[in-house]
């Protein structure tokens, strides 16, 4: 009787209980790995809608600064730090808060020429720096008939 017990345990096919385990095991890791893929692509992502709109908010503020007639332009701001009537919030839908700070600079020596320079930023926690949008124009008036200053 024992032989024939022997004989229907040999031939009885699945997985022992170790290496249920183990596959376990290796599914778990597998598992964190991928949780932490999709971790790092919300944040890229999230970061990347805040790049987006920064650039956007940027390159609307310089066309309105490049819109305003030459003599409307006031020379002040600071990229750096927030100047009253030099920077503002834009809140995005699905964006987020977008802050930008632009500055008008007097060209030394010529009173026709100004630098402008305009940077946006999220301010969302994981974006910031991550998000920054910059751009820089000159700006120039030699219309003396339309108020321009003379060189």
């Amino acid at each position: 009787m024992t032989e024939t017990i022997m004989k229907n345990r040999s031939s009885e096919a699945g997985f022992t209980l170790v290496e249920a385990l183990v596959a376990i095991v290796i599914l778990v890791f597998g598992l964190i790995a991928v949780t932490n893929l999709m971790l790092v692509a919300a944040s890229s992502n999230s970061v990347a809608n805040q790049a987006t709109g920064a650039a956007t908010v940027a390159a609307q503020r310089l066309e309105l600064l490049k819109a305003q007639p030459f003599t409307s332009l006031t020379v002040g701001g600071d990229l750096d730090s927030d100047v009253t009537n030099f920077n503002q919030n834009d809140d995005i839908p699905g964006v987020g808060r977008i802050h930008t700070r632009w500055s008008v600079v007097s060209i030394s020596g010529d009173a026709q020429v100004y630098f402008v320079a305009v940077r946006s930023e999220g301010t969302g926690a994981l974006s910031g720096r991550r998000s920054r949008a910059e751009f820089t124009t000159f700006r120039s008036c030699t219309n003396i008939s339309l108020g321009c200053p003379t060189p």
